[in-house]
């Protein structure tokens, strides 16, 4: 007949209880720690995490290359940047604002890329680089259409001392400012503002991109204005980007060259400049 276990027998038993209790815990631990570590053992349902994003800058100037219809910013440079932020794997956020001010915010770190017709001495000055080209384009006149023989050729327009309305911080600024020094210059915050104030008559041409007059003077309705096709100057649209942001400059490069190869690009350009008018000398 067994004997019970005494007093003594007990408490050897519950010391090596003990000191097991204390060696589990540590372990415990650490596969805890394990699991709340990068690479550890996900969580059920756990999110994926989220991608890089793609910050555009942008001014709705007018069509075709961004405008609001209905609340809703839609256009070329649009297009192009939801594209490009998909080709990049990134979720791309759209920041609206003036003309003037996105080569600010682009330096200043608060955008990470712009659509830019800026010479490479210009982007080189201001600490910018820019992609390959996304489409070739120049500044044009726009005119009201009774005024045709006053401003035939480009250099009635050059020289002109009438009154050239422009948009503030764009490429057409700058030529009006540095190539018609006769003119009486008077600016505008988009070309929405300019082009209506020219069809009232407060100015006698319009300078912008031609892509913005191309949508104008093309438009079947279009009874008033008319564009004069010939550029005033040669100028390649770019992505810009901060010169150091090599890394996302080198992605941009690499999916504009896969749509170059395959006519995605032109496709894309296309749909919104569908076109491209040469008038011979």
């Amino acid at each position: 007949m067994r004997s019970a276990p005494s007093t003594s027998q007990f408490g050897a038993r519950r010391a090596r209880l003990g000191q097991a209790r204390w060696c589990i815990i540590p372990v415990l631990w650490a596969l805890l720690a394990w699991a709340l570590l990068p690479g550890g053992a996900p969580a059920q349902g756990a999110l994926a995490p989220e991608r890089p994003s793609l910050r555009l800058g942008v001014s709705a100037g007018g069509p075709p290359l961004a405008f609001f219809d209905r609340g809703v910013l839609r256009g070329l440079t649009i297009d192009l940047a939801r594209a490009l932020a998909e080709a990049l794997d990134r979720d791309l956020q759209v920041q609206e604002m003036p003309e003037a001010r996105l080569v600010d915010a682009l330096r200043g770190g608060r955008i990470d890329l712009m659509l830019s017709t800026l010479p490479q001495p210009d982007l080189d000055a201001l600490g910018l680089a820019a992609s390959m080209a996304l489409f070739e384009t120049g500044q044009m006149a726009l005119i009201r259409a009774a005024d045709i023989r006053r401003f035939r050729r480009p250099v009635d327009i050059i020289t002109t001392t009438a009154r050239v309305g422009y948009q503030q911080g764009s490429a057409g600024a700058r030529f009006v400012q540095s190539s018609m020094p006769a003119a009486e210059r008077l600016p505008f915050a988009d070309a929405a503002d300019g082009i209506a104030a020219l069809r009232a008559g407060a100015v006698d041409l319009f300078i912008h991109a031609a892509p913005t007059i191309w949508a104008v003077a093309t438009n079947a309705a279009e009874e008033q204005l008319l564009g004069i096709f010939r550029p005033l100057t040669e100028e390649r649209a770019a992505w810009a980007v901060r010169a150091e942001d090599r890394l996302l400059l080198n992605g941009i490069d690499l999916v504009l060259g896969q749509w170059d190869d395959t006519g995605r690009l032109n496709r894309l350009v296309l749909r919104w400049i569908p076109v491209r008018i040469q008038v011979a000398d």
